[in-house]
């Protein structure tokens, strides 16, 4: 702010102002980035910053001016494009007034104020000052003399006769301290008066000065004010025009702050626990096994497996090619727990039975070859993914119906029956539309009933789109940083209409395209020749916008928030359709 913007502040009565009496250009950057009007340059200010107390800037312990301009010429003026105002010193004797008034607008400095000042001695040593012309007179004189050379004046005073005084000689704007800051670790005692007497005490003071000049600024500086809700309280009280703050803005939210710094630091682990509990709440979310789970029948996906993943019993995992079925299966056994074990994976794909079959319950040795370990021993401890057991002959499938029911089992060509404590955590696959009836034999399926999870096809959990995209993209990118696919409203219209017959196979294939064309925008046209234009799609006057985004609706409970993130539009899209379209109404 320029100094006839603050010259504009004291005029307008209207304005509350805000000044900063600090002493380090930290602070000065701070004041300035927080909204501060002006800066004081205080020697109270730096024995703050030096760890003293506020009372100590009255003692004789340093030649004040030179150790203000020391710090006010290469910390604050530097940090800061404010005002700043020379906190002057006026009990050297030695001191010629004019010349150093000189000094201080060559510096830079945009304004002066009379600090320290008598106001804050006894009354027997401030006698003595006066007595030796170097009392309130003097600081008075300093502030007229600034003015006439163009420097901005702020007064101190504290009592209504020195108001009186200062006005009287012209003083642009005076500050009422009573020298009463709140003290904290160095501080001063704590104020002998409340809030409220302050409040009685400001306003006398502003009364009389405001009666000489009624343009007259009344400041308040310090105090026992250290929280804003207690200046608002002052300021409705005394009509005060401003505030002058010291320790309040600097000492204690500094110690405040290092304080809770400092103890969140001896702390870490309390912190670490934290994160380890936030860490197993993510592996329970199922999100490091690239599972996305934003809508409502995929979070009751992994409810179900949590709630299966316990104890010994078999669990089978269904759905459409494509749907996740390994990644649910392996979900299950790190929420199990025997988590910590290393589980078997089994392939029942493709290849001749008896070679599936002596895999899983090996094959008894005879003269002319050893006997072959099975899986279900090898993973006694464990658990066993039996991917595709809808593959399994329906010899394979008694087999297994057996293990699961005894808990035993017996090799192929052998007589010996053999234990295993062995998990089955199995996967089927069906047709859409399909039941579990059409691959699984009877006997193998009952022993899975209530101990099954559905997953949906992708078609039916829309929802997951948007972080489904992302995370393929990340994957194909190979960066956990990756920059979203920037998808135009057509395209992701586009995406949701599609049958998606090859589930999140075929998304994972698309984005796998589609980061390979590094296109910025991808829009319908873009989108058309990578689905497969063979497959049925959903008929546009079937899945109309109006009721794709009711069909969001309705998924997402009508929370228009949830809504607008799983149709990949902004809140502000989906209101102006929703009323475009007369949704809702």
């Amino acid at each position: 702010m320029k100094e006839d913007g603050i010259r504009q502040f004291f005029r307008n009565s209207r304005s509350f102002v805000l000044g900063a009496g600090i002493g380090s250009g930290m602070t000065a950057r701070a004041a300035e980035l927080a909204g501060a009007d002006f800066v004081l340059a205080l020697n109270a200010g730096r024995f703050r910053a030096m760890g003293d107390s506020s009372p100590a800037s009255i003692l004789p312990i340093r030649n004040t001016n030179e150790f203000v301009a020391g710090f006010g010429r290469t910390e604050i003026l530097p940090s800061t494009k404010l005002p700043v105002f020379f906190g002057a010193c006026t009990f050297d004797p030695q001191l010629d007034i004019d010349r150093f008034l000189d000094h201080i607008i060559r510096w830079g400095f945009s304004g002066v104020t009379n600090f320290p000042s008598v106001i804050h001695i006894d009354d027997y040593r401030r006698s003595l000052l006066e007595k030796s012309g170097l009392g309130y007179a003097r600081e008075i004189e300093l502030l007229v003399k600034a003015a006439r050379r163009g420097l901005m004046t702020i007064g101190y005073t504290r009592t209504k006769s020195e108001a009186r005084r200062m006005v009287e000689a012209g003083a642009e704007a005076i500050c009422i301290n009573f020298n009463l800051n709140r003290g904290g670790e160095t501080g001063s005692a704590a104020p002998s008066i409340s809030l409220s007497e302050l409040a009685a005490r400001t306003s006398a003071v502003a009364r009389v000065a405001q009666s000489i000049d009624k343009s007259a600024i009344c400041l308040l500086g310090g105090g026992p004010i250290t929280k804003p809700d207690e200046l608002l309280d002052i300021c409705r009280e005394t009509g005060i025009q401003g505030f002058i703050g010291g320790s309040s803005l600097d000492r204690v939210p500094l110690e405040m702050s290092v304080l809770e710094v400092t103890s969140g630091f001896k702390t870490i682990h309390l912190l670490r626990e934290k994160v380890d509990l936030l860490d197993r709440q993510l592996q329970l979310s199922g999100v490091r096994h690239g599972i996305i789970a934003q809508s409502s029948i995929m979070k009751r996906v992994l409810e179900t497996a949590r709630r299966l993943a316990g104890g010994p019993n078999p669990v089978l995992v269904w759905g459409e090619a494509g749907s996740g079925k390994r990644q649910i299966a392996s979900l299950i056994h790190a929420f199990s727990d025997r988590k910590n074990t290393k589980a078997a994976l089994f392939d029942c794909g493709p290849g001749p039975a008896i070679n599936k079959i002596g895999a899983l319950f090996g094959t008894e040795g005879d003269e002319n070859r050893r006997r072959q370990l099975s899986l279900l021993e090898a993973a006694s401890d464990s658990a066993l993914l039996l991917m595709h057991a809808d593959q399994l002959s329906r010899d394979g499938q008694e087999r297994l119906a057996d293990y699961i029911e005894t808990g035993s089992f017996t090799p192929l060509n052998g007589i010996p029956v053999v234990r295993s404590n062995a998990k089955i955590i199995a996967t089927a696959t069906v047709a859409r539309g399909a039941s579990l009836e059409s691959v699984l034999c009877p006997r193998l399926l009952a022993f899975f009933v209530g101990l099954d999870i559905e997953l949906p096809a992708l078609s039916n959990r829309l929802e997951d789109l948007p972080q489904l995209i992302q995370h393929f993209t990340v994957e194909a990118k190979g960066d956990s940083n990756a920059q979203r696919l920037a998808i135009e409203k057509s395209a992701f219209l586009a995406l949701a209409c599609h049958h998606w017959p090859g589930n999140l196979r075929e998304l994972r294939q698309i984005v796998n395209q589609l980061v390979a064309l590094k296109n910025t925008h991808i829009v319908a046209e873009v989108l058309k020749p990578l689905l497969n234009a063979a497959l049925p799609a959903k008929p546009a006057s079937a899945f109309s916008e109006r009721e794709w985004i009711i069909e969001g609706l309705k998924r997402n409970r009508l929370h228009r928030g949830r809504t607008a993130r799983s149709l990949g539009l902004s809140r502000k899209t989906l209101y102006n359709k929703i009323k475009k379209l007369r949704i809702l109404e």
